[in-house]
């Protein structure tokens, strides 16, 4: 299957599948009015008009010379449009049109938001691809949608690197982008300009720097063209942001079965206090949860999962310890923030695991940080298992390991600080001072092992990687299985 970005002579049969799929999978719970509207909207010369002017990028799913579907983008990263073929559904079309999207808009567009008005019989999928619902169902002129939306990752607006798939790292400018979310995730024009205001405070590391910025910058608050703000960017969208590979957690192959017992909704927890005038303090952190388990279990499960996304919140803001207190109160414009996703990449009827990328601050704008956390559990228990629970941890395995490790990282002397004792102990849960924080997560190929990386700065061990894993197909890991009960789960 290929997925490019459409020319405009293929605009008009991109137009014709939209019409005929919306015929038969919308068209029903819309009114006439509001499928006299969407007729009206794609309208080829209205189409044409958009394209031409760069405000909506085509992209098409292909077989061949087969057009099996189409997804359109505004430049503001609004999705607009998003059809396949009846006879092409469930059949991965969708999906790598949705990634295709998301890595243009991270890429090429820099849009920290990606929304849309889903159909109401749409929103779940929407859901599993990562959105999340914003508000009630709408009805406007007849067309019923559901508002939807997810973040940018500020590690994913870099060009993607080949052969690198699963390692993540701070990117130049992170705290920018996570300021970003946080504007985006506080909502409210005033709030947005007040919180706006104070990022530039603590970026710039003065006390008012409004007075400052010229009239006629259209990222001053106070400027007339605030409102103004999303047209300003690259002039030319491009081509090149389709033709990057996905990287880090987008890049995770999920396996979800067809016949799962249970449900998995989203729920999301979000904080942003506006009333501190030194102080940033924001939280969005999403989260699944499963419904329809065993209730004897199900809420121990979800209690996991929930603690698990919201461990920074519960680190810095809600349990913090004394010296984390001592820190904030002695630091000027301090910076509390933690921006979580997540990708539920397997589950089944007896095991889900789960990954959040969890980007932020800790106190300051000096302590950015990005991290990988992942769950694994039981559904029948609720077991957590961990890397010793699962493989074992001897010199034959560590070996394999950081060989694997190392292609994934492109360096020949990652971790190279570590012997082999060092690397059996951290992959055992010792982690050396926080730096070196195993975990796992299983996806439709296999297992992937690795760490979540926390070097002090200055180290010269560090090698700008946030995050590796090294992935094992299940035929591949069999030599080191260690628990027969988890690997069952599997077949």
């Amino acid at each position: 299957m290929e997925i490019r970005i459409l020319q405009k002579t293929e605009l008009l049969p991109a137009l014709h599948l939209v019409w005929d799929v919306f015929v038969q999978d919308v068209a029903p719970s819309y009114t006439p009015e509001g499928v006299a509207e969407f007729q009206k909207f794609i309208k080829y010369d209205n189409m044409r008009s958009m394209y031409d002017r760069g405000e909506i990028i085509f992209f098409g799913a292909f077989e061949g010379t087969v057009l099996q579907g189409v997804m359109a983008v505004k430049s503001i990263g609004h999705i607009c449009l998003f059809y396949v073929k009846k006879d092409c559904q469930g059949k991965g079309a969708g999906r790598a049109l949705f990634d295709a999207v998301y890595r243009f808009c991270a890429v090429s567009l820099k849009t920290v938001r990606i929304t849309v008005n889903a159909a109401p019989d749409a929103a779940a999928k929407y859901q599993h691809m990562g959105m999340h619902q914003t508000d009630a169902e709408q009805n406007v002129n007849g067309m019923r949608f559901v508002p939807m939306e997810m973040y940018v990752k500020p590690s994913d607006m870099q060009p993607a690197q080949p052969k690198k798939r699963r390692k993540g790292w701070i990117a130049g400018g992170i705290i920018a982008g996570v300021i970003g979310l946080i504007l985006i995730a506080a909502g409210g024009t005033m709030m947005i300009k007040n919180l706006y205001k104070l990022s530039r405070q603590i970026t710039d590391n003065t006390e008012d720097k409004s007075e400052q910025w010229d009239d006629d910058d259209p990222m001053n608050p106070d400027s007339p063209l605030w409102d103004e703000r999303k047209n300003y960017g690259s002039d030319d969208p491009g081509q090149e942001g389709n033709q990057q590979s996905l990287s880090g957690v987008a890049a995770i192959p999920e396996y979800i079965a067809d016949d799962l017992p249970y449900e998995i909704k989203e729920d999301t927890y979000t904080f942003t206090d506006d009333e501190k005038q030194s102080t940033l303090i924001s939280f969005n952190v999403q989260y699944p949860v499963i419904q329809g388990a065993d209730p004897g279990v199900q809420d121990k499960i979800n209690e996991e999962i929930k603690a698990c996304a919201m461990s920074t919140v519960d680190e810095i803001y809600n349990h913090p310890g004394q010296e984390f207190k001592e820190k904030i109160l002695g630091t000027q414009n301090p910076v509390l923030a933690s921006v979580v996703t997540y990708k539920v990449c397997y589950a089944n009827g007896q095991f889900i695991s789960i990954v959040f990328e969890d980007m932020g601050a800790k106190g300051s704008r000096e302590e950015a940080y990005q991290h990988l956390r992942t769950l694994n559990i039981g559904i029948k228990d609720g077991r957590i298992y961990e890397v010793k629970d699962i493989v074992k941890l001897d010199g034959e395995f560590a070996e394999e390991w950081l060989g694997i490790m190392r292609e994934e990282s492109g360096e020949a002397n990652f971790l190279a600080e570590l012997d082999e004792d060092d690397m059996i102990k951290t992959l055992g849960g010792k982690s050396i001072d926080g730096n070196y924080v195993a975990n796992f997560f299983v996806d439709r190929e296999g297992i992937e092992i690795g760490y979540d990386l926390n070097y002090m700065s200055g180290d010269p061990s560090d090698l700008g990687y946030v995050w590796v894993t090294a992935p094992f197909t299940f035929e591949e890991i069999k030599p080191y299985q260690k628990d027969k009960e988890f690997w069952h789960f599997f077949g």
